[in-house]
């Protein structure tokens, strides 16, 4: 009997922990390279570190900006005092603290020279230590961007101890106060998360009466798209992100599962070198826009998975303005072809340059095709992230097929100011520049919309790109996965239940 007695508790023990370590399985596209917020550029990253880590503030689906580590804050003119919450720790129990804060910006300040948001940071000439839980930054000029760059994770709030005990393996061994942390990473084939012990439901997104049950994430990486229909149909995976609507079809109608859209924050662009010949020419650079059927591209090279935009700011970001779709060059093929005869176009190829990722690399063929119809020649030239930057930040090029990734209209000061780094076209306008700065510096949304909105129409006149199309991702969750999100590409899970 009492035999009896221990194997029925053994056997309840184990179906308890059974249904307590409840996990899932998400399919990504590719090996993050670092897990440190503030190393190389890595487009996967930013998803898996929103498990991770957490920010000062958040922007929420609409675009505002919301508290999330800063309960609240304060701007006067050339300061911002963040009030920090107190009851939040790391997943190594330290402390989240004004220490932390100064350390993370520094640290960035001193090796971050690569990140999307180093510019904003630098924009910072001091960080003061009010008390423990309360940190000024000194501004040199006003910036309201400072906020929406700070919701990015490459803002997000570091561990000191952690990454000076890590040295240069941080990238490898994160520490971050969000809901997960890693438990093992093998590079080039997976990754896993379990529940942060620590976590204190201290996002924005979180819902207090409802206590998430998953506390384990699988992570598996492929870029094949039919290997990751197989997965979930398998059950081998719960979620993947799918950008193929021939694959897609095959999940058409099947309530296993819910199928959820996921915008881009930013714009597939065709941007040209304005430093060199031909494209040194406004005449040439409207033979291109109005040599591109942009339905088409997308069609071919995409699938239709995006929505054709006309404006320099895409749908997705603030200071979008339909009405300037409008007033965006035609497509007009005939009328293309003239502009390049009355052009001083030598009719030398010129280089078109693009990304190895497949879908880009259609996109460059079809574009070709297009060039070639009004005259231009192109020669494409497929190169990896890494070459492709360099490439870029060289001039190495002619026409460039990219896409950027911004989640603010300072978007085009980053992308297109005369004095930004990431300004790769060779463009300048004082025009432009004096109402990207008025923009940076105007608090209310919408003096911000009108200024640009004048900006936009500069960038469209003066065509240092042309926008193609916005891009929409299918992310395709288990339906017996319950209170799940999707915001900005990032799968909320904290409060899924499963």
């Amino acid at each position: 009997m009492k035999r009896l007695l221990i194997l029925l508790i053994l056997l309840v023990s184990m179906t308890t922990t059974a249904q307590d370590h409840v996990s899932v399985t998400m399919i990504m596209s590719r090996d993050p390279i670092t897990l440190d917020p503030q190393g190389p550029i890595d487009p996967s990253a930013p998803v898996l570190l929103a498990y991770l880590y957490d920010t000062l503030v958040f922007q929420d689906e609409h675009g505002m900006i919301q508290p999330h580590l800063a309960q609240d804050w304060a701007v006067d003119g050339t300061t911002v005092t963040f009030n920090l919450r107190d009851d939040v720790v790391f997943s190594n129990g330290a402390p989240l603290n004004a220490d932390s804060v100064i350390f993370t910006f520094q640290r960035l300040q001193e090796i971050g020279q690569r990140s999307f948001i180093y510019s904003e940071i630098m924009n910072i000439s001091e960080f003061e230590k009010v008390d423990d839980y309360t940190v000024r930054f000194h501004l040199r000029q006003p910036s309201v961007t400072l906020l929406s760059a700070l919701t990015y994770t490459y803002a997000a709030i570091l561990e000191p101890g952690a990454v000076e005990s890590a040295g240069e393996n941080y990238g490898m061994n994160p520490v971050g106060s969000g809901p997960f942390m890693l438990a093992e990473w093998t590079p080039q084939s997976s990754l896993s998360l379990v529940r942060n012990p620590n976590y204190a439901g201290h996002r924005p997104t979180d819902d207090p009466e409802i206590d998430g049950n998953i506390q384990q994430i699988n992570i598996r990486f492929t870029n094949d798209q039919a290997s990751r229909i197989n997965a979930l149909l398998s059950g081998e995976a719960d979620i993947a992100y799918i950008s193929s609507p021939p694959q897609l079809e095959r999940l058409a109608d099947n309530p296993d599962f819910t199928v959820m859209d996921d915008p881009t924050r930013g714009l597939v662009i065709l941007g040209f070198n304005m430093a060199r010949p031909p494209f040194n020419e406004l005449t040439m650079r409207q033979a291109v826009a109005q040599a591109i059927d942009k339905q088409l591209v997308l069609d071919i090279a995409a699938e239709g998975m995006g929505i054709v935009v006309n404006t320099p700011i895409a749908p997705s970001i603030f200071g979008y303005n339909p009405e300037l779709e409008a007033e965006a060059l035609p497509y007009d093929p005939n009328s293309a072809l003239e502009l390049v005869d009355n052009a001083n176009y030598d009719g030398e190829p010129v280089v078109l340059l693009t990304s190895s990722f497949p879908t880009y690399q259609t996109m460059a063929t079809v574009v070709q095709a297009q060039l070639e119809a009004i005259g231009i020649e192109s020669e494409i030239q497929v190169l990896d992230s890494a070459g492709l930057r360099q490439a870029a930040s060289e001039g190495a090029y002619d026409i460039i097929l990219t896409r950027y990734d911004w989640n603010d209209p300072d978007l085009l000061r980053i992308y297109l100011g005369t004095d930004s780094r990431a300004n790769r076209y060779g463009y300048s306008n004082p025009d432009l520049d004096a109402l990207t700065a008025q923009g940076r510096a105007e608090f209310d949304p919408d003096a911000r919309y009108q200024i640009y909105t004048e900006a936009q129409r500069i960038v469209m006149a003066d065509l240092p790109w042309v926008p193609l199309h916005m891009a929409i991702t299918k992310v395709i969750i288990r339906s017996d996965i319950q209170h799940s999100g999707l915001l900005y590409s990032h799968i909320l899970l904290e409060d899924a239940v499963r």
